[in-house]
């Protein structure tokens, strides 16, 4: 019997009809989680005080990056880049990025946009979890739940600040969009309770567990260092949404 990994709810209670994308079809996601509500699928493309969507959050910032990094392959053929905050053109060998009237600056729009991106950024993590390893049901996720999908506390989501001026990332990826469980990870998750995965050129953080989640950062930071990760050795916290560099500026030295 399925039973939604958001709500607990099962199929004597609620409808699973719908397809439920782990990541958002608009990102080039087709990969299905079947436990997610319609209730609950439905809730996370639905817009809430005049802001956007938690899918609509991860999908307006990350397709930037997206096009971004493939409008420079001039062998893939791109649809029309289509946003309700950004204009992006990329004919002619050149990139003009500009701002729409609804994208705003002010730190309470900032901040409002980075909350609902990071629920969205623990939403691709949950679905995918239990997509490919079936366990999001057990009680250390209770608090992804809270947050992603009822908006309550706050819980961190970080990205590995590049060391070079250059961006890693897989072509295959762009176009459909993945994260990856693996032994390495596993192994990584059980130590420090993280866990880390590129996605359109930038590689988010975010804890498995909020017990002992300070002393686990620590301990997480120093594995960094000490391994001399190719994503990074530093976290930058995303708390507003252009402490994501996703227009990846830093490639400018801006």
């Amino acid at each position: 019997m399925k039973i939604c990994i958001w709500c607990s709810k099962n199929e004597n209670h609620v409808t699973f009809k719908k397809l439920a994308h782990t990541i958002p079809q608009s990102l080039g996601g087709k990969l299905i989680c079947v436990n997610v509500c319609d209730s609950c699928n439905e809730f996370f493309g639905r817009k809430e005080h005049g802001l956007p969507a938690v899918e609509i959050a991860l999908k307006e910032v990350l397709n930037t990056s997206k096009y971004l990094l493939l409008s420079q392959h001039k062998d893939i053929i791109l649809g029309r880049f289509k946003s309700e905050y950004f204009n992006f053109n990329y004919k002619n060998n050149s990139r003009t990025f500009k701002f729409k009237m609804g994208y705003k600056l002010r730190p309470n729009f900032q901040r409002e946009f980075g909350r609902r991106f990071r629920r969205g950024i623990y939403k691709v993590f949950l679905e995918e979890r239990e997509r490919q390893v079936g366990d999001a049901h057990d009680d250390r996720f209770n608090f992804m739940r809270e947050f992603s999908r009822y908006n309550l506390n706050d819980y961190p989501v970080y990205v590995q600040v590049p060391k070079f001026k250059a961006v890693f990332y897989n072509t295959e990826d762009l176009l459909l969009p993945q994260i990856r469980f693996t032994d390495y990870s596993d192994e990584v998750d059980k130590e420090f309770r993280f866990y880390s995965y590129p996605l359109m050129g930038h590689s988010f953080v975010i804890p498995t567990s909020n017990q002992f989640m300070n002393e686990r950062l620590d301990a997480y930071t120093k594995h960094l260092r000490a391994t001399d990760d190719s994503f990074g050795t530093q976290l930058m916290p995303i708390n507003n949404i252009e402490q994501l560099d996703f227009r990846f500026n830093y490639m400018n030295g801006k």
